[in-house]
């Protein structure tokens, strides 16, 4: 079994002003994965919290992605 696991809860909220159904993620910093972002807010500085570090990380996966398919 692998040692690299994320807990990741996913919830359904209603978007206030249209009404929409929106996906809500809570992602459990914990285990491998929180000692792996220790050491990134360690090497790069400049984070106060793991939301700052994982919005720039899921920006810069993305990006990586798109780039990727670009046609």
């Amino acid at each position: 079994m692998s040692e690299n696991k994320i807990s990741i809860l996913s919830e359904k909220f209603e978007n206030e002003k249209t009404g929409e159904q929106v996906e809500g993620i809570t992602i459990i910093v914990d285990g491998k994965l929180k000692s792996m972002l220790d050491i990134i807010i360690e090497k790069e500085g400049g984070y106060n919290n793991y939301t700052e570090l994982i919005k720039d990380l899921m920006f810069a996966g993305i990006n990586q992605f798109v780039e990727k398919y670009k046609e």
